[in-house]
């Protein structure tokens, strides 16, 4: 439906609703940056539960950037998404190794990165049902390819050692067994790797109209010559191997001419038939790359081919960080087995994310609102544990209230009303009233402590506990009362 009057956007920006409700998420995001502000002035560094901010924000937009259609914006979104998820995964799990020792700081370290997942999250629109869930099966599947690149990559690494060492043990003139087996194989390898590079390059597409016939027959002729020697290759290995189980190759090889004839061709060309069959391989693999990327995708092919493109620059990333991981000693042994299996913690806290969607425990308009709320609750909670000043867990909790009400009204306005100049004046003095309340009820709480303290209790007691709780009922009923 159409909305009259001046727009502050137009109808194709993010989501069905406009943009980003730029008031209320402002008021949300104020608020949690002077949450994490205070709580790293408190332990001394005031961007000490900022520093991470960066790696959210590329989480969030590569969630975005993975909901779009385009190859290019795809492949930039599992870029952006897996990492900076994988960094977070990795700072969350030393959280909870911490936790053991320090339960308060690993629940501030945790809250502070999930609120601010809740407002990066709120500005680029992605928690919701449906990005979550494309997220999750993109970057699933970016992960799988993955692995199955990880298990290509291992094994042609493997082959290529193995091959260098059989080529090299050729050229220095082996006994008449090896270079048998080694010439007819290599032979065997070069021709197939041939006949491959030939159905892979577009060799008829590109030949004028009026050669094409003449050229499809010498074509279709020089297959079947390549199948033919590789069949004939293979087959001679074939006989070979019966003949070294029977135990007949080695005396017919032994002869002098025969031998005298094997072993030097061996030599000769063990190197050509490698490179032969290397570079046949490397044309193909080149030619349907060319082939495929220049071709138009559909919009689930497009995804698959981005989700591949994105675990191939994984993978290579990974092999080149090898060696920086191992001058680490065991640390970054360790660290190398754990990288790839730290993305699973990622993809359980995306399907926690839609399970709380699908229970309902997540607003579906307003779970940025809510996300932001129950991280600066958690800082609260940690503030508490750690022993910070009372006035810091009422600020939190406080700031979790104001957050949730702001977001949710702002989010709740501008679906009913559109996203015109009137609903951010609304927007912007909710806002304002929200907040002078909040800090009121910060104000009278922390004198009702200090009245208590004065009595005789420590900072940080359940009594300040309670005090808390008691500050979240006072406001909630301030704010929707």
């Amino acid at each position: 439906m159409a909305i009259g009057g001046t727009r502050l956007d137009t109808p194709s920006a993010v989501g069905d609703e406009g943009r980003p409700r730029g008031a209320s998420l402002t008021v949300v995001a104020v608020v949690a940056v002077a949450v994490l502000a205070a709580a790293g002035f408190l332990v001394g560094q005031p961007l000490a539960f900022t520093t991470f901010a960066l790696f959210v924000g590329l989480l969030s937009a590569g969630m975005a950037l993975l909901s779009r259609d385009r190859l290019q914006a795809t492949v930039l979104g599992h870029l952006l998404f897996l990492p900076a998820a994988v960094v977070l995964a990795a700072l969350v799990g030393a959280s909870g190794l911490v936790a053991f020792s320090s339960p308060g700081v690993a629940t501030l370290a945790v809250g502070g990165l999930v609120a601010m997942f809740g407002v990066t999250a709120g500005w680029n629109d992605v928690l919701n049902r449906s990005t979550v869930t494309t997220t999750l099966v993109q970057s699933g599947l970016s992960y799988v390819c993955f692995l199955l690149w990880l298990l290509v990559l291992t094994t042609v690494v493997g082959t290529g050692f193995l091959g260098w060492e059989i080529v090299t043990d050729l050229t220095r003139g082996g006994g008449p067994v090896a270079a048998f087996f080694g010439l007819f194989g290599l032979l065997g390898f070069a021709t197939a790797g041939l006949y491959i590079a030939v159905r892979a390059v577009p060799a008829i597409e590109v030949t004028p109209v009026h050669r094409r016939p003449d050229a499809t027959a010498r074509y279709g002729r020089l297959k079947s010559v390549l199948l033919r020697s590789t069949a004939a290759a293979w087959g001679v290995v074939a006989l070979g191997i019966v003949g070294l189980v029977g135990g007949l190759i080695g005396p017919v090889l032994s002869l002098p001419g025969i031998r005298a004839t094997v072993v030097p061709v061996a030599q000769l060309t063990a190197i050509p038939l490698a490179c032969v069959a290397v570079l046949a391989l490397l044309v193909a693999v080149l030619a349907w790359t060319v082939r495929h990327a220049t071709a138009g995708f559909e919009r689930l092919s497009t995804r698959t081919v981005g989700a591949a493109v994105a675990a191939v620059s994984y993978s290579l990333a990974l092999l080149v960080a090898i060696p920086t991981f191992l001058r680490l000693g065991y640390v970054g042994v360790t660290f190398l087995f754990f990288v790839p299996v730290l993305p699973l913690l990622v993809y359980v806290g995306l399907v926690a994310v839609l399970l709380g969607f699908y229970t309902g425990i997540l607003p579906g308009r307003a779970a940025s609102a809510a996300v932001v709320a129950a991280g600066l609750v958690a800082m609260g909670l940690g503030g508490a544990l750690v022993g910070f000043p009372s006035l810091f867990v009422f600020g939190a909790v406080t700031g979790a209230l104001v957050a949730w009400d702001v977001g949710t009204f702002g989010l709740g306005v501008t679906a009913e009303l559109g996203h015109i100049p009137e609903t951010r004046r609304l927007e912007l003095y909710h806002g304002v009233v929200a907040v002078g309340i909040g800090l009121l009820a910060v104000a009278g709480l922390t004198v009702l402590d200090l009245a208590r303290r004065s009595v005789g209790s420590a900072v940080g007691s359940p009594t300040t506990m309670g005090i808390a709780v008691l500050g979240v009922v006072l406001v909630a009923v301030g704010l929707r009362g």
